[in-house]
């Protein structure tokens, strides 16, 4: 390509990026700037001179009446904050309209005797045919005569609802509150809130009410905000809720009270901390710098360098920006990035045109038998498709079902019947295991293997392995009553699940030709006998000692049951059962008692131990019990072997 052309296409991106910039894209980057910018740097000044009472759903529980409140409840509060010393006295409620006439003469006393209440008023709408336009909506006029002062209530909202700069007019709850008669042109103030919602400190309605329900000095000489913090609008008139989206909201998806964006207001008054915003011919000029440095970083489409000059251009810009807002002033950084990506597309073409196009072309072919987050990996990085495995502590899990020979040839008639069945199965007990962060490993007919920590590691990979087997427990019920319902069969599925923790080996296993990505070692098969130990005990769940020790939390539902050699293995392990609800301290107690007597070749005394859980078909433990009880009959009938070592050898896998 010609230097010419080269220069061209340059000019060409950085134009057009600046059309789109300036207007389509300068509005939403302007706000992202602005909402990035007062999360990461909330007002320095502190709000200690600000409290907010709010009307809260724990309020309308303790005083039992629906919205509106009595005037004299109003009333009663004024005279508290009177006592406790407040400074203003400010309801973000709008009294428009009488009530009771004894309610009403008691908040006007009250109004009277404190002399610094404001009261709030409010912006409708007009449009009845006759009039078009904005009327106040104002205090019912004797609560004004009585001496309360009125501000605002109302907010500007941006495009996207979000509250960002102050009221373009005057006497708003906050200016009148602050003692300031300034109207700020519109959006030329910037609101630089402390923090997310209900930072400021907060006191429920009710406890001025109640005997020491607020702290000595906890709002002397202090400005009150009264207003709603609730939910859902108690007032069925209203048609929203009194809580708007702030900047905070784009990153926590909740919403302020209206009552905390007024204090947030009057805090940037009182202490001259709110942002100024400059007039659009600045940002403008900011712009076309920006635009100029766009062209000059991608004129050579030079990929790396390009990407390289216009990460530090933006890095630079949002530092200004950074350091304009600390001081007061808004630097519109993010006006200029979709001219940058623009310009970045242009340099970039030829690479997604070519070599774009070719890994698009070897994802389509590996996706066709690897998991779409390993193919992801495998053109990341190339050298995973070699054959090998690293060294890691992993879970795995295996889970079959109980008496499926039977249920198959129940159904050797019906293979589709039966197909359905292990399908909706699987693909239940599949939810269960992704859920919970694991990875499948393969399906063997009706079995599960998983494993936790690879090809992503998570340090609570044996929790989670205990979490998707608790669910699975609960999801066997479910899924035979889905099977119920389609009406062709109706079995009692079971299943049985063993999970085991230890080194061993993951990674790509197999030959040149094929391989799969999965686990090797001797936790694998230790994880495999404890599932066939299950039903030798009575429990769906069989965890291996390590995978219980990394449980904190489940003392009620991880009981230790055994101590066996499993098949294969010369080893003893100590096992414990998952139950599928809480065992009481008197079963975990004869557990414990028969493990002790057990283990000390004290058999009669062990069975002994099992009694008082045996009386209880109930139990969590009472088939473990049971089939601890035929075991030890059966020990009893042969003699006590010399080298009795409390381990019990399982003759099955």
């Amino acid at each position: 390509m010609k230097l010419g052309k080269q220069w061209k296409i340059a000019i060409g991106a950085a134009i057009l990026g600046n059309f789109l910039s300036f207007f389509i894209l300068f509005s939403p980057a302007e706000r992202l700037n602005i909402d990035i910018l007062n999360v990461l740097l909330p007002s320095k000044i502190t709000s200690e001179d600000i409290v907010i009472v709010s009307i809260d759903e724990t309020s309308f529980a303790a005083f039992e009446t629906q919205w509106p409140w009595p005037r004299e409840l109003h009333g009663m509060l004024i005279e508290r904050l009177v006592e406790e010393g407040a400074r203003d006295i400010i309801f973000d409620v709008v009294f428009a309209e009488p009530s009771e006439v004894e309610s009403d003469a008691y908040f006007v006393e009250a109004i009277s005797a404190a002399k610094n209440v404001i009261l709030a008023s409010d912006l409708t709408a007009v449009d009845d045919g006759f009039m078009t336009g904005v009327i106040e909506t104002r205090p019912y006029i004797e609560f004004e005569d009585a001496g309360a002062r009125v501000g605002l209530a109302g907010v500007d909202q941006d495009n996207d609802r979000v509250i960002r700069y102050f009221p373009s007019f005057k006497n708003t709850l906050s200016s009148v509150a602050a003692g300031i008669d300034d109207v700020p042109e519109e959006r030329s103030k910037i609101i630089n809130y402390i923090g997310e919602d209900h930072s400021f400190d907060y006191i429920s309605y009710y406890q001025f009410f109640i005997e020491d329900g607020i702290e000595e000095g906890a709002i002397e000489n202090k400005y009150v905000l009264i207003g709603l913090d609730v939910k859902a609008t108690p007032d069925v008139q209203q048609s929203q809720v009194d809580a708007f989206p702030t900047p905070y909201t784009r990153f926590n998806a909740r919403l302020s009270p209206g009552v905390e964006v007024h204090a947030n207001m009057l805090q940037n008054l009182l202490n001259e901390s709110w942002i100024t915003n400059p007039p659009f011919q600045q940002k403008l000029i900011l712009l076309v710098v920006m635009g100029v440095i766009g062209f000059f970083a991608t004129q050579t489409f030079n990929p790396f360098f390009s990407a390289g000059t216009l990460i530090l251009a933006s890095l630079g810009a949002f530092g200004a920006s950074v350091f304009s807002w600390q001081n007061g002033y808004f630097l519109s950084a993010f006006a200029a990035f979709p001219s940058y990506v623009f310009c970045f597309v242009a340099s970039g073409a030829h690479a997604y045109l070519t070599e774009g196009k070719q890994k698009r072309q070897i994802k389509g072919a590996f996706a066709q038998y690897l998991a779409p987050d390993m193919v992801d990996a495998l053109i990341a990085d190339p050298d995973k498709l070699t054959l090998g495995g690293e060294k890691r502590k992993m879970t795995i899990m295996f889970c079959d079902v109980r008496g499926f020979t039977a249920i198959s040839e129940a159904l050797k008639e019906q293979p589709e019947v039966l197909a359905e069945v292990i399908n909706t199965l699987l693909t239940e007990l599949t939810n269960d295991i992704l859920d919970s962060g694991g990875t499948i490993d393969k399906y063997m007919g009706d079995c599960i293997m998983a494993f936790w920590n690879a090809p992503v590691e998570n340090p609570k990979h044996a929790e989670l392995a205990v979490e998707a087997a608790q669910k699975m427990m609960n999801t066997i019920y479910r899924v035979n009553d889905i099977i119920s319902a389609q009406g062709n069969v109706s079995f009692d599925l079971r299943i049985g699940i063993g999970v085991a923790t230890g080194e061993c080996v993951v990674g790509n296993m197999g030959s040149k030709q094929r391989f799969d990505y999965t686990v090797l070692g001797d936790v694998v098969n230790l994880a495999s006998r404890l599932e066939g130990q299950t039903k030798g005990y009575g429990i769906t769940t069989v965890l291996c000692k390590n995978t219980a020790a990394a449980i904190h939390d489940k003392s009620q539902l991880i009981l230790e049951i055994d101590k066996i050699r499993v098949k294969g293995k010369t080893d003893p392990e100590v096992i414990f059962g998952l139950l599928e609800s809480g065992a009481n301290s008197e079963e975990i107690k004869a557990v414990n008692q028969y493990l002790n007597e057990f283990r000390a070749g004290n058999f009669v005394k062990s069975m002994q131990a099992l009694d008082p859980i045996l009386k209880h078909e109930k139990s969590p433990v009472y088939a473990y019990a049971s089939l601890m009880k035929n075991r030890i009959n059966q020990l009893l009938d042969t003699p006590l072997p010399k080298d009795w070592d409390g381990v019990y050898t399982a003759e099955t896998k």
